[in-house]
């Protein structure tokens, strides 16, 4: 063999060796690579310098997995500075679950690959404080599964105190509650009031009030007469203006009132939006809106029918009919609220939508040719159901008893009238 061929042949054997080593190496399992997880935070504030005597802060905290593996055990934590606190209830998302003292640590379920979690927001209220101290906001996030990497799982934001800002913050310090149930006929008084918790003095606050027509009329008799209110949309839409307002001080009462609008079917809502603002530049804007809605409840009824009693006999016989209605007058009073008139139909009946609880049907009769009949006489689905608790010659008053009413259902107080003279 000559030199040529004995080169050849060696090159030949490296490159077998080569190729057998890499087919090893390709597959050996301590190469292989592992799936893991791989949280990340974010952490934002609405601001980085507050005044010197305290602000809120509001701050976003947002989690996700960047990972190829699901991240179990989500925990994250929140550390303040000395002169900060969590406000309020904390986190604004059903997902975390958070305990608040001392330091706020926040649970959250599994996230897949590539999820991102609700973000939490909450405020962080500061203590006044002095001129350039300064505070770090710092989230840091944990899994119970391995990770690919820890470098981003804290987040921090600083906040420094600066006795050069100064501004107006403007709020809805107080408002009725809009949660509560309403039918149709009631009616419904909403008064407000509005707060300035900024460092400087608003010129004026101007509210706008909107609302589906029907349940606002309008302005209340019980507004302080330094509002002055400008109607955008009748019976939906209103700007007041009061002002101005130095800081810790609140407006004068404003108040809005009306009737529940008929056709409301239970859980359907009207909804309020309250909006308060001022012309002072620089005025913070977080917290000017206020939303909520009146929701209609399911009603209990008052039904019943205002017959002539024929023979005063007590009992509506089938063939006795509709008593004269015009000299009777009709009204519920509940056990806790505003006495509530009844309509008479041309038929005799009335049928009246009430808020469930004890109630009491009151009945009034000027005439001289008619009187109530005798009551509770007989068959109690065919008597008179109210008393006679007042009589002169040309008067009668009379009312039932104390009936409770129950959601959903009707309740029949019937009243007879007999002929005299």
């Amino acid at each position: 063999m000559n030199l040529l061929q004995r080169r050849s042949g060696a090159a030949f054997a490296l490159v077998a060796l080569a190729t057998t080593v890499g087919s090893v190496a390709a597959a050996s399992p301590a190469s292989a690579a592992v799936d893991r997880a791989d949280l990340t935070v974010g952490l934002n504030t609405d601001r980085s310098r507050i005044p010197v005597q305290g602000e809120i802060v509001m701050t976003d905290v947002t989690v996700a997995n960047a990972g190829v593996a699901t991240a179990n055990g989500i925990t994250v934590t929140v550390q303040l500075p000395a002169n900060a606190y969590v406000g309020g209830e904390g986190p604004l998302s059903d997902s975390w679950q958070c305990v608040l003292s001392p330091t706020m640590v926040c649970t959250h379920p599994a996230l897949a690959p590539g999820q991102t979690a609700a973000p939490m927001t909450f405020g962080v209220q500061f203590r006044p404080g002095a001129d350039g101290q300064a505070g770090e906001i710092v989230a840091t996030v944990t899994s119970t599964s391995r990770e690919s990497s820890t470098k981003n799982n804290s987040a921090k934001q600083t906040v420094t105190y600066d006795a050069s800002v100064t501004y107006p913050d403007l709020y809805v310090s107080s408002v009725a509650p809009l949660s509560y149930e309403v039918i149709e006929g009631d009616w419904v008084k909403y008064p407000m009031r509005f707060g300035n918790r900024g460092t400087a003095t608003a010129q004026d606050v101007r509210v706008r009030v909107a609302a589906p027509a029907g349940p606002l009329g309008g302005v209340g008799n019980q507004s302080d007469p330094s509002w002055q209110c400008t109607t955008i949309v009748t019976d939906q839409e209103w700007e007041c203006v009061n002002g101005p307002l130095a800081p810790g001080e609140q407006t004068p009462l404003l108040s809005f009132s009306g009737p529940v609008p008929a056709g409301g079917q239970p859980g359907d809502q009207l909804p309020v939006t309250i909006a308060v603002s001022t012309s002072t530049p620089g005025e913070n804007p977080r917290g000017n809106t206020y939303e909520a809605a009146f929701v209609y409840a399911t009603p209990a009824y008052l039904t019943g029918r205002v017959w002539l009693d024929v023979d005063a006999d007590g009992q509506r016989d089938p063939e006795e009919g509709v008593a004269p209605t015009g000299e009777l007058g009709l009204s519920v009073q509940p056990y806790e609220g505003t006495t509530r008139s009844v309509t008479v139909n041309a038929d005799g009946t009335y049928r009246l939508a009430l808020h469930e609880g004890q109630h009491q049907l009151l009945a009034s009769l000027v005439s001289t040719t008619h009187r109530f009949t005798t009551s509770d006489v007989g068959d109690d689905a065919t008597d008179s159901d109210v008393v006679v608790t007042y009589d002169s010659i040309e008067q009668q008053e009379a009312q039932s008893d104390q009936v409770f009413l129950v959601q959903g259902a009707e309740t029949v107080l019937d009243i007879g009238l007999v002929s005299v003279g």
